[in-house]
Parts: structure tokens; sequence; C-alpha cells
């Protein structure tokens, strides 16, 4: 069993106990960001994969929640659920109840609503990134992926790609890193860039208005929302679902990607050397394994 599942059994356990009215579950972002103030009677959060969004989350469902509703977070011990209590009391109270069980906690509290006048703008900062001489400010948000400089993957990747072609798509962009400095060093380069996460779009186009750059961004799950032809497909796929190793980004990535190529198109991918992606980018085209420093690989798949 994922050990995801822990903390969820737990909640359903006791749910019938807690008496929640009408609970409202945040399970990510989507479930918070935009929400109305005062809007809900209670809630349930699962602990974020991203430790980093846990007093984001927090902090977003202190305002949803009316005062005096009940919060209740839900987390396994191996995900962090120990240490997420001290963001919790900092955002919604002192914990009233913790229950125990499955390897998972719950904190139950009366939402006291310490984290609601906290904006998505409170969270935001910037980080600087140097590539051949060209610095970026790149936008930071909680849960976005971002080692708070350039990190070597991307790094290894920028060094490996032409810097030539009309159309270009930075799929799974997190800060918009890389579609960022492909504009930065090719301004008639229409760039595209696109991620799942909604956080991460925000960081995107915050990263752009601060460098004056224009490009598109979009909200989309892999090539969900995609409905261009590109010369260029770039990506620094994650690779983690939680804690655990997930490949199933890449394995959605491989099922459509040769369909938003234009002829000659060509994939370039980055990942740790440890992960195998032949198989899959086969799928698109030859692939080819054309840098491995000992730590990451970039393959390049031609249609």
């Amino acid at each position: 069993m994922s050990t995801e599942n822990l903390a969820r059994e737990l909640v359903n356990k006791h749910l019938e106990a807690l008496a929640l009215p009408s609970p409202l579950l945040i399970e990510s972002e989507r479930d918070f960001l935009h929400a109305p103030s005062n809007s809900a009677q209670s809630a349930v959060i699962y602990l974020p994969k991203s430790k980093a969004l846990i007093d984001m989350t927090l902090a977003f469902v202190s305002h949803i929640v009316i005062s005096g509703g009940t919060v209740v977070l839900a987390g396994t011990k191996k995900g962090g659920i120990e240490s997420a209590k001290k963001w919790y009391e900092a955002n919604i109270g002192p914990v009233d109840q913790k229950i125990v069980g499955n390897h998972s906690a719950l904190y139950v509290s009366r939402n006291n609503q310490l984290g609601a006048g906290k904006k998505i703008e409170d969270f935001l900062s910037y980080f600087p990134i140097t590539f051949k001489d060209t610095t970026l400010e790149i936008a930071n948000l909680p849960g976005v992926f971002s080692a708070k400089e350039l990190d070597a993957g991307t790094e290894l990747l920028l060094e490996h790609i032409p810097f030539n072609a009309k159309t270009v798509l930075d799929l799974g962009c997190g800060g918009g890193v890389i579609g960022s400095l492909y504009k930065k060093f090719s301004p008639t380069t229409e760039v595209t860039m696109a991620d799942i996460s909604q956080l991460a779009v925000y960081a995107t186009q915050e990263t752009l208005k601060k460098n004056n750059l224009e490009a598109t961004v979009l909200e989309s799950n892999v090539f969900s929302n995609i409905t261009g032809t590109f010369d260029l497909i770039l990506c620094n796929p994650p690779f983690h679902t939680g804690i655990e190793t997930d490949y199933s980004f890449m394995e959605r990535f491989s099922v459509s990607a040769r369909k938003h190529l234009n002829p000659g198109g060509v994939v370039y991918v980055v990942a740790n050397s440890f992960l195998s992606y032949e198989k899959a980018l086969g799928k698109i085209g030859v692939t080819e394994i054309i840098v491995d420093d000992g730590k990451f690989r970039v393959f390049k798949t031609i249609t």
C-alpha cells in the first residue's frame, strides 16, 4: 500500500466521530487558491507533498474556513506530519486533539484564522540565476520546483540544446527557468511554457514580468492543454510523487509528444542518471544519451 493512503484511511476511520459539517477537502493547491474567505464550515487538509507548501496551504485554509470552524490536518509520519505541527499552530491555532494510528496522525482544532491575512504575494520571492554571463531573476513559490539557483541538471540541458528554433515548448516549466533563458538568448523564438501546477504558472508569469520577457504560459497536465506543434520540446520532468519515485509523467509524455512536434522536431529531456527513460522516449523516435556527467543525463529524441 502507498504510504500516502495511510493518512486517508485514518481520516475515514474517524470522520463520523469528528462530525465535520460539510468539510472542504484540501488535496492540492486547486482546492484552496481561489476559494472565497469564510466559505467553508470545516476542512480536512491532506499534508502537501512539498514540505515548503505546508505553511502556505494552512494560511489559505485559515481564511477559507469560518472562525471557530474545525480544521483537520492529516499526514503520515514518514511524510512529515510531526514537523508540520508548528505551521498548523501558527496559522490555525493550538492543537485541540491529536489522533494517532496507521503510521499517521491527525491534528484537530478550531480555526483561529491566525494566517488569514496572508496572500500569495507574501510567499513570493526571487533569486538570480546566471548562464553564460546572462542573469535572470526567477520567481519562487512554495511547491514550485526550484533549487534557488541554476540547478545542475537544467544547466547541463541548456549547454546541449540549440538556440535557433522558431518554436519551443518548455513542459513542466516550474518557475520558468528553461523557457525564460531560451527567450532571452533567442528573442525571436515563440516560447510556450506549461505546468500542471497553478503556482508554477503564476511563478513563471512573474519571472517573465521581472525580466521583461514575453511568452505563452499555460496550465496543462502534461499535454492536456497543449494545442500547438513545436520545433523543440524541452523538459526537466518531475519524478517524485511525495517521497516515492513516479514515472507516470514520462509515460504520458511519451504517448503524446510526437503529435506536438513539427517535422524534424526534437525532444531534449534531462534526468537524474539513475532514471531509465530510454524506453519511454523510444516511443517518440530515435533516442540517444548525448551527455552523462554521472549525476544527470540529457536525452535527445528525433522523430
